[in-house]
């Protein structure tokens, strides 16, 4: 038997009476967990049950905020992917959108209100084409040609 009393085998010999043990007979018994131990394997899951669904819900609430740069973003496509869709959004969120109508389509079309650095544009670009957005070139100093 182990040092710190467990029992993995589940089988305890022991000594049946005073008799038996002068005798020098053992009875072998079957050991089977005990209501506490089976309970603390219990507790035990419904602990890492309680883990999961906090993280998914921890996941599930950082998209809602950051939408495209959350949680489940940084761990499904990296850092480099998350930041990069961050700061497009917040280029479009300060943006202009112009919306119009050609022989009954709508259309609208988001436009940065300041002109970009290369990053930025890059950036902007990259998220663009990760969210399938069509990309038209303009002509001016706000321009982005891809």
């Amino acid at each position: 038997m182990p040092l710190d009393d467990t029992n993995w085998a589940g089988i305890v010999l022991e000594d049946s009476s005073d008799d038996a043990r002068d005798s020098g007979a053992l009875v072998i018994r079957e050991c089977r967990p005990t209501h506490r131990a089976r309970f603390t394997r219990f507790e035990h899951a419904i602990l890492i049950a309680m883990g999961i669904l906090l993280l998914g819900t921890l996941g599930i609430a950082s998209e809602e905020i950051v939408p495209d740069a959350g949680l489940i973003t940084r761990i499904t496509y990296g850092n480099a992917v998350a930041d990069r869709n961050f700061l497009a959004r917040a280029i479009l969120a300060d943006g202009q959108r112009l919306s119009f109508t050609v022989a009954g389509d709508d259309y609208e079309v988001d436009s940065p209100s300041r002109p970009l650095t290369p990053a930025e544009q890059q950036a902007l670009l990259d998220y663009a084409e990760w969210k399938g957005l069509p990309q038209y070139s303009a002509d001016g100093p706000l321009a982005i040609d891809p």
